[in-house]
């Protein structure tokens, strides 16, 4: 009669595991089928359909349900839009200041001024009033700065700025200014101002910033309005790139910055 071995545990830790596979191929094959049988039965469209419906279900619920989170996400988002539009305003505000105390000195100007346009309050039917403010200045020897004069200008109030946005282009002295709009001549008037050129910064769908050069005397013999007027356009379409990159941006972190977490 054989003596029964005993087995120990070492002996079974020295024994060869057989590794265990786990085969999921059919559980695979069988999500597919269960998909596949869906789309034919109620189509594509009315599945992707139903998957948006429940994203957005999700989201409304998640919103009703933790208010203080969701409020948290949008000053999140206000910030970033905020920095990165900051961002962007500041590494373009020399490029802008530099193109427009060139244009000063090359044609001789006193001042020269850059008016953004912009939004203001609105009206008791929603409609915002359009404004414009002084947001770039260059100054020539002796000028003295007028921007300040030029904050939040109410645009239904400069008939002029409805002539530029016809015309383009404008050069002439503030005298004949005086018949187009009252005002506005005035306030050239009191800034020493007695010649001026008016072109508009197009941006691609809409007009983004006016350009205005403008000269404390008369012109002389020697002022060259045509040289004049294909600096100042070539300054404008410049300074219209930079306007137009910035718009898009602008636009592009409206859309974007709330998912970027």
């Amino acid at each position: 009669m054989k003596k029964k071995t005993k087995t120990t545990m070492a002996d079974l830790n020295n024994e060869k595991k057989e590794p265990i596979v786990i085969d999921n191929t059919s559980n695979v094959i069988t999500w597919l089928e269960r998909g596949l049988k869906l789309i034919k039965e109620y189509g594509i469209g009315r599945i992707v359909i139903g998957a948006l419906l429940i994203a957005v279900l999700s989201i409304f619920f998640w919103f009703i349900f933790n208010p203080s989170r969701a409020f948290e996400v949008y000053d999140e988002w206000k910030k970033r839009q905020h920095d990165t539009l900051m961002e962007l305003r500041m590494e373009n505000a020399p490029k802008i200041q530099r193109a427009i105390e060139n244009l000063t000195y090359k044609v001789d100007a006193s001042r020269t001024v850059i008016l953004e346009l912009h939004n203001g309050t609105e009206n008791i039917n929603g409609i915002p009033y359009t404004k414009c403010s002084a947001t770039y200045e260059a100054l020539n020897i002796g000028a003295h700065p007028i921007a300040s004069y030029y904050q939040s200008q109410n645009l239904s109030l400069m008939p002029f700025v409805t002539l530029l946005f016809d015309k383009g282009y404008w050069c002439g002295n503030v005298d004949e200014l005086t018949n187009i709009d009252k005002a506005l001549a005035f306030k050239m008037k009191s800034n020493n101002t007695e010649h001026f050129t008016a072109c508009v910064i197009e941006g691609i769908d809409k007009p983004l910033a006016i350009l205005i050069v403008s000269f404390d005397k008369l012109p002389n013999e020697h002022h060259d309005c045509n040289y004049n007027r294909e600096n100042i356009r070539h300054i404008a379409m410049e300074l219209s790139v930079i306007f137009e990159v910035e718009a898009r941006l602008a636009e592009q972190t409206n859309r974007v910055s709330f998912f970027k977490r």
